[in-house]
This record gives C-alpha cells, sequence and structure tokens, in this order.
C-alpha cells in the first residue's frame, strides 16, 4: 500500500502531491504508536534583539481513538460530548469506522485535555507533535521566512536549518558566528536573538503599507541597516504574508523584493560613476575632487575592479534568503530623458546589492556584511555566541579608500536632496519594456523606482532603502512619475526610528523580558555596545519630535520624552495605547502631551495612584 502511495506520489504534483502526503502521514500515525511521532529535535526560538518572539515550537495536542481498545461505546461517547461540545451520535459514527485510528478533535485546548485526562477512558488517546508559531504575524516575514514540518523553507528559518535541527553548532556550519575557540558548542539546543528590532519595525511597516495602498498593483520593500557592522534593524514588505498560514498566498507575494533584479534608476547609477571616477583619481595619483569629475576621464578596467569590490556583480551569502530563484526580463530600457553616459555601471542590480554597494562607498569604505543574525543562545546555560564577519580574518578591512568615501559624501549631499537628521535622500524611476521570447514588444511596461535615505548624510550610521516594482503599466497610460512619492513622508517616520535606535545602542535597561509567553528570558549584556555621538548630537541639535510611543511602558515612554522640554498628563495605567500629538510631529517648548495608557482591570478603589515626582508630569 505504501509502496504504491509513493509510486503515484512520484507522478503527481501541486495539491494532489500535498493531498498524498497528508494520506501517507495518517496511514503511518494509523499504524504506528502515537509517541514514536514526537519529534526528537525542535526548532528553536527567534527573538528580535529586545527579546520579542518572532519565532517560537509549541506543543499541538489531538485526541483520537483506537475502536477496537474501546469498552463501552455509549457510554464513552456520551461522556465526551459532555466535554467536548460533540454529538454523542457524532462520535459513535466516528469511532463505528473499520479503521485503527479515528482523529475526535485537533488543536484541543489544554482545558479540555485536562477534563478527557480525569475521564480515564480506555482506547482514548492524545497525540503530541509541535508546530512553529509566528506570535508577530505579517511583522517581517519576508525576512524571518516560514517552516513546514519542521523544515525552514524561506528567510531566516530556512537559512538556518542546519543550525535549528542538530543538538551541536560547529564553526564550519556558521563561519560568522565566533564559537570563542570552541571546535563546536555544547548539546543544549540552540536558539536565535536577532538584529531586528520590532518597535522600529512597527513603523516602517506602517509606513511601507501607506505606500503599498496608495500604489494600488506592485509590490514595495524596504530594509533599515547599520552601516558600521551591517546590522539589519528592519524590514517590510508590500503585500506581506503571515507566516502562520503561509500556503493560503500566492507565490509572487512570497518572493522577497530584495533579491528580484531590477534596472537601477539613472540618478543613482551616476553616483556610482562618479564614485569611480573618484576611485580612479586615487589609484593614480591625480588629484580628482566632486567638482572637478568629467566623464571621458572613464577607466574601464578601473570601474570593473571597483564593481566587483562592491557586490554589485558578484553574489552576496545573506542569512535571510531563501533557496527561491528569483528571475525577471530585463528588457529595452525605456527612459523619460536622453540616456547618459554611465560607463560600466550596471544597468541592473537586485536592491540589497545596491544598498550594500552604497553603504560601502559612504560609510568610510569599511567593509561589510548585512546580517540578521546577532547571536545564538544555548538554551539551558544561556551562554552566548555572537556574530563576527571578521572572525578569522584581519579586521579593518576596506572596499574602498576612507579619503574619498569622504569627498563622495560631500558629493551626495549635492545630488540628492536633504532631510531632517541631516539626512540626505538620493531617488529615481526606470520604466522598461516587456518583450516575449521571441522578441515582440508587448502593450507593458516595468517600472521600478528606488530611493536611498542615508542618515545623516556628513557621517553615515544607517541607511533606509525603499523600493518599488509595478508590472501593470499600461503603454497607453504610461507615464513618468518619479519615485518621489516613495520618500516623500519619509521626514515624518525618521525621528521616532533614530530615537529607538540610540535608546537601544545606549540604554542596556530597555532591553526586558516581554511580559507575554512563558518562553522569554532576558539575555545577558556580554557586549555593551559603545554610544553612536553623531546621530545623538543630531538628535540634540534638531527641533524635537513626538516619538512613536505605541506599546511603551510609561517608564520607557517618559525617557524618551526627557529631552523634550514639554508638560505630560498620563491618563490611566499599564502600557501606552494612545498619544496626543501624533508621532512625528514637531514638539513646541512647554507644550502639552497626553499619554493614554490601557487601564489596568482591576477594580477602580484597588488602583492605588502614585504620583510622580517627574518635573511636568501629572496623572489624572
Amino acid at each position: 500500500m505504501i509502496i504504491l502511495l509513493f509510486i503515484s506520489i512520484a507522478v503527481g504534483g501541486g495539491t494532489a502531491y500535498k493531498q498524498q502526503l497528508t494520506n501517507l502521514f495518517d496511514i503511518w500515525q494509523e499504524t504506528f504508536p502515537a509517541e514514536t511521532l514526537h519529534a526528537e529535535r525542535v526548532r528553536g526560538t527567534i527573538y528580535d534583539r529586545n527579546f520579542k518572539e518572532l519565532a517560537q515550537t509549541l506543543e499541538r495536542v489531538s485526541l483520537f481513538a483506537r475502536p477496537r481498545e474501546v469498552k463501552n461505546l455509549p457510554e464513552t461517547a456520551r461522556m465526551l460530548s459532555e466535554v467536548l461540545g460533540l454529538p454523542e451520535s457524532e462520535i459513535m459514527a466516528r469511532m463505528r469506522r473499520d479503521a485503527h485510528l479515528v482523529w475526535l478533535r485537533r488543536d484541543i485546548g489544554q482545558e479540555d485535555e485536562d477534563a478527557v485526562t480525569k475521564l480515564n477512558l480506555p482506547g482514548i488517546h492524545f497525540h503530541r507533535e509541535v508546530a512553529r508559531s509566528y506570535p508577530r504575524q505579517e511583522y517581517a516575514s519576508h525576512l524571518i521566512g516560514y517552516s513546514e514540518s519542521d523544515l525552514g523553507l524561506a528567510g531566516v528559518e530556512h537559512y538556518y536549518n542546519r543550525l535549528l535541527n542538530q543538538d551541536r553548532v560547529r564553526q564550519e556550519d556558521i563561519p560568522a558566528i565566533d564559537l570563542k575557540g570552541l571546535e563546536q558548542t555544547s548539546t543544549n539546543g540552540h536558539d536565535l536573538v536577532l538584529t531586528l528590532d520590532m518597535k522600529i519595525q512597527a513603523i516602517l511597516e506602517k509606513y511601507v503599507a501607506g505606500l503599498g495602498e496608495k500604489m494600488g498593483n506592485g509590490r514595495i520593500a524596504s530594509l533599515l541597516i547599520e552601516t558600521g557592522e551591517g546590522k539589519i534593524i528592519a524590514g517590510a514588505g508590500y503585500p506581506s504574508f503571515n507566516p502562520n498560514n503561509v500556503w493560503q498566498h500566492e507565490s509572487e507575494i512570497l518572493d522577497n523584493l530584495f533579491f528580484t533584479p531590477m534596472v537601477v534608476p539613472e540618478e543613482i547609477r551616476k553616483f556610482f560613476r562618479d564614485a569611480a571616477l573618484l576611485q580612479g583619481g586615487w589609484e593614480t595619483g591625480t588629484q580628482v575632487y566632486p567638482w572637478s569629475l568629467v566623464s571621458e576621464k572613464i577607466n574601464f578596467s578601473t570601474q570593473l575592479r571597483l564593481w566587483e569590490r562592491l557586490h554589485l556583480t558578484t553574489d552576496i551569502q545573506v542569512d535571510f534568503s531563501g533557496d527561491r530563484k528569483h528571475s525577471t526580463t530585463l528588457p529595452q530600457f525605456v527612459g523619460c530623458r536622453p540616456p547618459l553616459d554611465l560607463g560600466t555601471v550596471p544597468n541592473t542590480a537586485t536592491p540589497l546589492k545596491v544598498l550594500l554597494g552604497m553603504t560601502h562607498l559612504i560609510n568610510g569604505g569599511k567593509k561589510i556584511q548585512p546580517h540578521i543574525l546577532d547571536r545564538i543562545m544555548e538554551r539551558l546555560d544561556q551562554k552566548e555566541y555572537y556574530y563576527d564577519f571578521f572572525h578569522g580574518e584581519s579586521t579593518g578591512r576596506n572596499v574602498f579608500p576612507s579619503l574619498v568615501s569622504r569627498e563622495l559624501r560631500l558629493l551626495l549631499r549635492s545630488q540628492g536632496k536633504s532631510g531632517v537628521l541631516g539626512s540626505t535622500v538620493l531617488s529615481g524611476e526606470t520604466v522598461s519594456l516587456t518583450t516575449n521570447p521571441a522578441g515582440t514588444a508587448q502593450d507593458r511596461y516595468v517600472r521600478d523606482r528606488m530611493s536611498l535615505i542615508v542618515i545623516p548624510a556628513e557621517n553615515p550610521e544607517m541607511i533606509l532603502l525603499i523600493v518599488a516594482r509595478d508590472e501593470e503599466v499600461k503603454a497607453e497610460t504610461f507615464t513618468c512619475e518619479g519615485a518621489e512619492f516613495l520618500d516623500k513622508k519619509i521626514d515624518t517616520i525618521l525621528p521616532s526610528m533614530v530615537a529607538l535606535q540610540q535608546v537601544s545602542l545606549n540604554l542596556a535597561d530597555m532591553v526586558e523580558v516581554e511580559e507575554t509567553g512563558e518562553h522569554n528570558f532576558k539575555g545577558s549584556q556580554a557586549e555593551t555596545q559603545s554610544k553612536s555621538d553623531s546621530l545623538a548630537r543630531m538628535l540634540d541639535k534638531q527641533v524635537e519630535f513626538m516619538p512613536d510611543l505605541a506599546g511603551f511602558s510609561l517608564r520607557k515612554g517618559l525617557r524618551l520624552l526627557q529631552r523634550a522640554d514639554v508638560h505630560v498628563t498620563v491618563r490611566g495605567t499599564g502600557r501606552i495605547v494612545s498619544q496626543t500629538p501624533k508621532a512625528g510631529k514637531v514638539l513646541k517648548k512647554g507644550e502639552h502631551c497626553v499619554l493614554t495608557l490601557k487601564i489596568d482591570p482591576a477594580p477602580k478603589d484597588a488602583v492605588q495612584v502614585q504620583s510622580l515626582q517627574t518635573k511636568g508630569v501629572l496623572l489624572k
């Protein structure tokens, strides 16, 4: 029977394939005791940098019966009916089937499990298995990915199959993790702590979703990276998907736009061309400055070497990619103005490569590797092994001269537009005409938009990438609209994200155990990050902006507002659920701010309101 089923699977496909696997699994369950189905190795928990759970493995309990073992069928059906709320007739009909095993209820709750256990009925058994759960649902789903049957299929879940499914971690498996001289870790199992920050993620998710709703058809993706070490702080995509029910989504939604080749806008390609000219002058000893660039001085061999060092034309390995192959038709380019002579600058590249290349150009030439993994933790003794891209290499390797990088930052500010906190925005749009395999033009265009926000431009600490692709542009309605809509309102969210980043860097007590969920724990701060002076100074110099405080405790909210000379009124108890003014609004000196907290469910007469001795804070 099983052999024939395997043969049918080999010739089947699609939905039939999945159904046949399900049938095979049911046959296996009917043949062997439930105890043999319990997985010996369980995928670890994935946390953000503040130890908020992003992925966890939960126990799933189901109830089944072995009809041949049931002593008194009517009485058993009656007792189960009272507990499960199922009709007696339905329970009896199931158990009268000619089957070795029948399911009575999948995913039974703890209360029902306890009630059935007390009945101690012969022939009634529990089946225990583990299931992957994603409590943040759509948040950062294109980065975290998803898994099925204890196998990671995309994102972090896919890349770290070797780690999460084995008892030990070997240095050769995860070369970028410093195992502190150990050949391998212990046998306690492992959890992951990522570089993501869910509070910054929430701000970016809302912004990207707003762009997507205005755009209509098409896809949008955004990625925030720290320029010093390549840490991915947040990343959002639209449309997004819920990894808890990933099979309900179309494959196009699951595709990651970060790895999809796009036509690079001329505005960004021109900046890369100018970087090559400055680099060529430095190599030949010729004094070349941004204001003296001449396109005729192109050295093609120098440019080609530079694109390789910047990874514009070479593959990059990152820890949040899946095994899906991304391809696109990159047809004849259709510009909105006469094309520029940009030498050998690649016409197409993935957004992630463009982001990495820009980061190398303006961060002093320091070599970085974009990554989402911060550390590995052993579950029992909580030993930590940190990400270290230069582990085993000489540190301080550069891919670009720091002196040229300084000139490029001046060039960037002249070519881009200025934004809040000393940021500079460089953006552009391209439109391409798609063709069929025979080479005949179709009445359809692909519009690619790309925006890079450097924060701050003078001494970059973060870069925000926003890209959009629209494949529903019709020939008769084609217009060059530009990429301004991607970053038109970016100033409304940058202050909040920057403030949260500075808090994370400077305040160790902001890292707390998540209050919900019994599996949370607080990891030790083995390494303290030094204060980042540049953006901190920019925050002090700039007019204060109202941060996004939703979900914060009162203590955290007041700490974020401590630099602003404002009066704060606090209403209720618990966590902040709303605020006035709204996030991103300029805070004037002496302005009145209201923080509304979720009301404690305890009776009013049991709630003791304590006055805070903080200047300018009132409780109501």
